[in-house]
């Protein structure tokens, strides 16, 4: 999760322009997928529940979308 925080936090940084929150959310949405999807694979079981995932990404402080560039105009 370190790791995941750690690449997210650089795509923010580099992609974070205004006018491209709404690419950032819908790629949020796709990597919280997949997590999601990787770690309920561990198991038969279900491991985790969209809210159990949630709360997992606030504990591990994966960094949510936002935009980086200041706006100079």
């Amino acid at each position: 999760m370190r790791t995941l925080a750690a690449k997210l936090r650089g795509h923010w940084n580099y992609y974070g322009v205004i006018g491209n929150q709404a690419s950032q959310w819908e790629f949020f949405r796709q990597i919280t997928r997949i997590l999601f999807k990787w770690l309920n694979r561990r198991s038969q079981r279900t491991s985790y529940t969209w809210a159990g995932l949630a709360d997992l990404l606030k504990r591990c402080a994966v960094p949510q979308p936002c935009i980086t560039e200041l706006n100079n105009g």
